[in-house]
């Protein structure tokens, strides 16, 4: 019995996940002449965004930012190629920084995959409201955003994570070492 309940314990630890992938920003640059770098990690397991660091330079409508954290609201779509950036951790993104990249890419991606942004959706404003579901743009405010005309993604490594294996060897280990232990306590004299 304890055979088979071990069996079933490594069975589920050896879950099927995708390892996080670093996307790197290759070539972009706006409409004003300033350019955009960085890269951010994207889990396609939790469908989370992570380890952004992304930097815009100045031109001749927008200064330069350092992004940091999804964008509130936009920031939770990345699996249907909405990526939303921010300057900012929230909660209240009023007035934040927002950088915006639209691209069909596979999360899964092996190193090497190119994913090309939509040109004519990538931009860089502000969040208009606390939970940054709306952004600035050229019709509400002019001259208080930049867009992007040119630019893809690269996937450039994997992310590691402990495997499924080693962290159940570890808890083996564990298990094995505190029966060791209870069993030497029995056979001490009292």
């Amino acid at each position: 019995m304890k055979s088979f309940l071990l069996a079933i314990f490594i069975g589920i630890s050896f879950d099927a996940s995708a390892m996080p992938v670093r996307w790197e920003l290759v070539d972009f640059r706006f409409n004003d002449g300033g350019t955009a770098y960085g890269s951010f990690t994207y889990d396609s397991d939790s469908n989370e965004l992570s380890q952004i660091d992304v930097f815009t330079t100045s031109g001749s409508m927008l200064s330069g930012r350092h992004f940091v954290s999804a964008a509130g609201a936009w920031g939770r779509r990345p699996e249907s190629g909405v990526l939303a950036f921010s300057d900012n951790t929230g909660p209240d993104f009023t007035g934040a920084g927002w950088f915006r990249i639209d691209a069909s890419i596979d999360f899964n991606a092996s190193i090497g995959t190119i994913a090309n942004q939509w040109l004519s959706v990538g931009a860089e404003s502000f969040c208009t409201n606390s939970l940054c579901s709306t952004a600035a743009n050229e019709i509400t405010d002019p001259g208080q955003s930049r867009n992007t005309i040119s630019g893809y993604l690269l996937a450039t490594a994997p992310v590691p994570e402990p495997s499924p294996i080693v962290l159940s060897l570890a808890g083996l280990s564990i298990l094995a070492i505190r029966r060791a232990s209870a069993q030497r306590g029995k056979k001490s004299p009292a």
